[in-house]
């Protein structure tokens, strides 16, 4: 197992976010996280990362606790995707990708030639090449998603974890975004926690599926199986009205 929780509990002041949270996932595998607004996802996310702390419980990566981990350690570990970044200061693409080589060196010393391999491939592999000079606040909306996704990939973690990297994006760029994940998990066998609000595109892309309600955990398997069920019906409270076909697709009767 390349990671694991086990009766993980995290509250903010007085309510639960995370409760009793147990569950592992092994290299290689493709998780999306579902849940309804406000279930944990991003919380739970955050935990894994060692963004928040103070939860109680156990996390585990490589069979060593998270709090046993340095920064730079854990970011050897994890690569993230959050759902935006705002920089204070604007950077070129080729510049943001290469901010993923930097757990890899030490302090004070600079890029070299194999940094470079590193982030020119990550590049290529997003499609990004084109545009390695261009700044990011003139990027589009898929363009910066490709850039961050392609500085976690220059990371080399084998984790990589993921806050709704489809939001606000069209849906042609939403399926580049799947593909270059799909072809990065294939290829790289690389582990990756993926939160969705689009069932269609986790039932095409995502094998495994974790849905959370109110911070706990409601399932956790194969994804065609849990479409199958009534779960999902009960968790984002889909009333009669409502059905999920095969393909994900909500259709209200």
């Amino acid at each position: 197992m390349i990671l694991q929780t086990s009766h993980l509990n995290f509250q903010y002041d007085t309510d639960f976010a995370i409760r009793d949270f147990s569950f592992s996932i092994q290299k290689g595998d493709f998780c999306a996280l579902l849940g309804p607004n406000g279930s944990g996802k991003t919380t739970l996310l955050n935990l894994l990362t060692g963004l928040i702390k103070g939860a109680e419980g156990s996390i585990q990566i490589d069979q060593k606790e998270l709090k046993n981990y340095s920064t730079i350690e854990l970011a050897r570990k994890i690569s993230v995707v959050p759902q935006r970044q705002d920089f204070v200061y604007d950077f070129s693409v080729f510049d943001t990708v290469m901010m993923g080589r930097n757990p890899h060196q030490n302090r004070w010393e600079f890029e070299n030639e194999n940094d470079h391999r590193i982030v020119m491939e990550a590049l290529e592999k997003t499609k990004l090449t084109h545009l390695k000079n261009r700044l990011t606040n003139h990027l589009s909306g898929g363009e910066f998603q490709r850039t961050l996704i392609a500085r976690a990939i220059a990371q080399q973690a084998p984790i990589m974890l993921l806050d709704e990297p489809l939001s606000n994006l069209d849906i042609a760029h939403k399926f580049e975004i799947m593909e270059i994940l799909k072809d990065i998990n294939q290829t790289q066998n690389t582990t990756i926690i993926i939160i969705l609000h689009d069932f269609s595109f986790t039932m095409q892309y995502v094998p495994i599926t974790l849905l959370m309600d109110k911070g706990t955990l409601v399932y956790y398997g194969a994804t065609k199986e849990l479409f199958s069920s009534k779960l999902l019906y009960d968790a984002f409270n889909l009333q009669d009205g409502f059905h999920i076909d095969t393909f994900g697709n909500v259709f209200k009767k």
